[in-house]
C-alpha cells in the first residue's frame, strides 16, 4: 500500500483572507479610537456613561446646558442614581437597563451609585 504525499506549492489559501481580516480590525480599531478620542465632551446628542466593574466610566464628563447623559448599566449586579443636588434619581437600575436626564443649567452636579454609595461620578454643565 502506498501513501501518496500532496505536495504543496505556492502561497497558503488562508493568507489572503487572513490578511483582509487584519486590515478590517486596524481599520475598525482606528476609526473607533479617532470616534473616543472626544469621549469626555458631549456631542449635540448626549453622552453615555457606561456603569462597569462597580465604576462609572468616564468619572467626569462636560456637556453643554441642555444636553443629556446616558447611563447603562453594563455591570452583572443591579445599581442606581442619587444626585447630590437633590434632583430624583433612579432607585434601581439592572444589568442591561439605561436612564437619561437632561441637565438646561451650568453647574457641577455630583452623583453616587444609590446601592454602592462609593461609586462616584460628576457632570459638570458648562454654558457656551
Amino acid at each position: 500500500m502506498t501513501t501518496k504525499r500532496k505536495i504543496h506549492t505556492g502561497k497558503p489559501s488562508w493568507r489572503p483572507r487572513t490578511t483582509l481580516a487584519v486590515m478590517f480590525v486596524a481599520a475598525f480599531s482606528f476609526s473607533l479610537g479617532a470616534s473616543m478620542a472626544d469621549g469626555a465632551t458631549a456631542e449635540k446628542k448626549g453622552v453615555k456613561v457606561s456603569i462597569v466593574e462597580f465604576q462609572f466610566t468616564p468619572a467626569e464628563i462636560t456637556i453643554a446646558p441642555g444636553e443629556s447623559v446616558t447611563w447603562t448599566n453594563n455591570d452583572g449586579a443591579p445599581h442606581g442614581l442619587e444626585y447630590h443636588d437633590g434632583s430624583s434619581g433612579k432607585d434601581l437600575l439592572f444589568p442591561g437597563a439605561s436612564y437619561s436626564r437632561r441637565f438646561d443649567k451650568p453647574g457641577t452636579y455630583d452623583y453616587n451609585c444609590s446601592i454602592h454609595p462609593y461609586m462616584t461620578g460628576r457632570v459638570v454643565v458648562r454654558a457656551q
